[in-house]
């Protein structure tokens, strides 16, 4: 894979700089897609805009107190957060302009959309909609969010290995986030699917290692960044069935942990006590969020 080296820092590790970043970023890839920006009402103080949703926990996302932060600074006001089934039932409605896409359906919503950006092109996820003038174009925030993340946990430095557990939707996201951060990198994979796992190795010209064999991969080299995109430490019930891997054997002072999970997890926990640097996924859920309220503020003009 040839990989032009795309940094989302100016210098330095300041999260601030990637989050701004990241949306300059997002957006681009939007408005050269050539599709009209999102059709929220302008207002004399901003935009009002009817925010859509599908997913098993839309209903809650759409009332998010970190969505409505991104929104009011970007002084745009939720006339209506309408969550949907399915995907058939949302593309239905025609009043919404913004659309949050959830699991199950990040990798099941692109083929009925007219126009996907190049993040989304190349992950297979979708986790934004954006319509306008009749058009609907799908937008993966989630990788710029990621990116911006595990720059930000990093300080600056580039990783000589990157380890990414699990092999869903998410790990494809953070895969072509470091694909782009630092394009010499090492990366590695493991997931207790073989099957989704070799086909996510192939699409980013990566490693992939099975769970039990994990140990031997950090007796060669621990990973400098390691990387949970899996359901695992998402709630308490989530924390009381086994992990697929030995995390502690993992773990190294000075190395850094990144885990897409907002909730402070048992796995966050044990990162810390080893010494690691540790970032929730919270700070990417704001990228994310930030990505969708700059879409519908400015939109691809």
């Amino acid at each position: 894979m040839t990989e032009t080296q795309v940094s989302l820092l100016d210098s330095g590790g300041d999260g601030a700089v990637t989050m701004r970043n990241a949306v300059a970023r997002c957006l681009d890839e939007v408005r050269r897609l050539g599709v009209p920006g999102a059709a929220a009402t302008e207002t004399c103080g901003g935009s009002l805009a009817v925010i859509a949703g599908i997913g098993t926990t839309a209903p809650h996302a759409l009332r998010g107190t970190l969505l409505l932060d991104a929104l009011t600074a970007q002084d745009v006001e939720v006339a209506d957060a309408l969550p949907f089934a399915d995907p058939d039932a949302l593309a239905a409605d025609g009043s919404w302009d913004l659309a949050l896409v959830l699991s199950p359906w990040k990798q099941r919503v692109a083929d009925r959309l007219e126009s996907l950006t190049e993040s989304a092109t190349r992950t297979g996820v979708v986790d934004t909609v954006v319509r306008g003038a009749g058009t609907t174009a799908g937008v993966n925030t989630n990788s710029w969010a990621a990116q911006a993340a595990m720059e930000t946990v990093l300080g600056g430095r580039a990783p000589a290995s990157v380890l990414v557990l699990g092999a869903g939707g998410s790990s494809n996201s953070v895969a072509l986030a470091c694909r782009r951060a630092w394009p010499a990198t090492r990366l590695v994979g493991s997931a207790r699917d073989p099957e989704a796992l070799a086909g996510w190795a192939r699409r980013f010209e990566a490693e992939q290692v099975a769970p039990a064999e994990l140990k031997a991969l950090c007796a060669e080299e621990i990973p400098a960044l390691i990387v949970n995109t899996t359901t695992w430490g998402e709630t308490d019930d989530s924390e009381t069935r086994p992990f697929a891997f030995d995390f502690a054997e993992l773990t190294a002072p000075g190395n850094c942990y990144f885990d897409l999970n907002n909730r402070v997890s048992a796995l966050q926990t044990a990162a810390l006590r080893a010494g690691m640097n540790v970032m929730s996924g919270t700070f990417m859920q704001r990228v994310t969020n930030a990505c969708r309220a700059a879409l519908l503020s400015a939109g691809p003009r």
